[in-house]
């Protein structure tokens, strides 16, 4: 009865002046008057969502509560914080609840919103199973990254680029993403990302199933990971940035700049061996001109 009456008074202080809620199953969408449309969009992509994750984390009905917000001082008023203007939603723990911009708050498309959707929803599923402050913020964030299609060609350019400079980030210090401008934070999520594709491609996609389940029981991380993987607590960062840099030291050959950059010398070549070419058979046409004339 507490625990109802505490969930109460907190979303009653969650809700403000005209602001609807739109509930079906375990979904709940509070949103503006002037975005119900964005709600009902909101509702179908969750529901379409959250069976994907029941691979990872198994089937558990919870609650799914998400808040709408159409204003940079309503969504810091919902989160309690002043946060860098990147920030596209936050999920909010112990209350399990997301608070989300929208796509015209943030000046994105819906596709971009239902990124961002589907990230969040990776969030609060996993809290639900196990604390976020049991697993290390790089692994939180790379396991939504990972497990939502994220982590794209442009991501793996960047993550090359910073491997040729060497100047990756340590995974211990990958502990609050939002010290980070944007580009260091595409750099840090990009990087969080390669560490659960490195569990996943070296010891097979169940062990993230596997570790979830061991980290309900020993709540303790480091340990959890030794137990599904042998990885020494402490070595895990060795083992990571030997795979990243096999596997994506040269993907930065692929951004097109450095493609134009390459391209430019190869056409300069080309056109002056070109221009000889043509040079030479307009003096041979002279030539033989010349030699026309004095025949005459």
């Amino acid at each position: 009865m507490q625990s109802k009456l505490i969930l109460l008074l907190f979303l009653s202080a969650f809700l403000s002046a005209g602001e609807q809620q739109l509930s079906e199953d375990n979904f709940h969408i509070t949103y503006p008057e002037s975005c119900r449309e964005l709600a009902i969009y909101t509702l179908n992509t969750l529901r379409e969502l959250t069976p994907q994750l029941t691979t990872i984390f198994g089937s558990k009905s919870m609650p799914i509560r998400f808040i709408l917000v159409n204003s940079r001082k309503e969504f810091e008023l919902k989160t309690g914080s002043h946060l860098p203007y990147w920030t596209g939603a936050v999920t909010m723990f112990p209350q399990k609840v997301v608070v989300i911009k929208t796509p015209n708050l943030t000046h994105t498309t819906l596709r971009q919103y239902r990124k961002t959707i589907s990230h969040e929803l990776v969030h609060l599923v996993q809290g639900y199973h196990v604390p976020l402050n049991m697993t290390p913020t790089w692994f939180n964030e790379g396991l939504a990254v990972y497990l939502t299609d994220q982590f794209n060609l442009q991501s793996r350019v960047v993550l090359s680029r910073a491997i040729a400079k060497n100047s990756i980030i340590p995974l211990d210090r990958l502990s609050d993403f939002l010290q980070y401008n944007h580009v260091q934070a595409e750099l840090a999520y990009t990087e969080s990302a390669t560490v659960i594709e490195f569990l996943a491609q070296v010891y097979g996609t169940s062990v993230l199933t596997e570790l979830f389940n061991i980290l309900s029981e020993k709540k303790d991380f480091d340990q959890s990971l030794y137990l599904v993987t042998d990885i020494e607590p402490g070595t895990l960062q060795f083992h990571w940035k030997k795979y990243i840099t096999s596997r994506y030291r040269w993907i930065f050959l692929l951004d097109i700049q450095y493609i134009i950059w390459l391209i430019i010398p190869v056409l300069v070549i080309i056109a002056f061996f070109v221009k000889i070419k043509r040079n030479k058979k307009i003096f041979h046409k002279w030539n033989i001109e010349e030699n026309d004339m004095q025949v005459e």
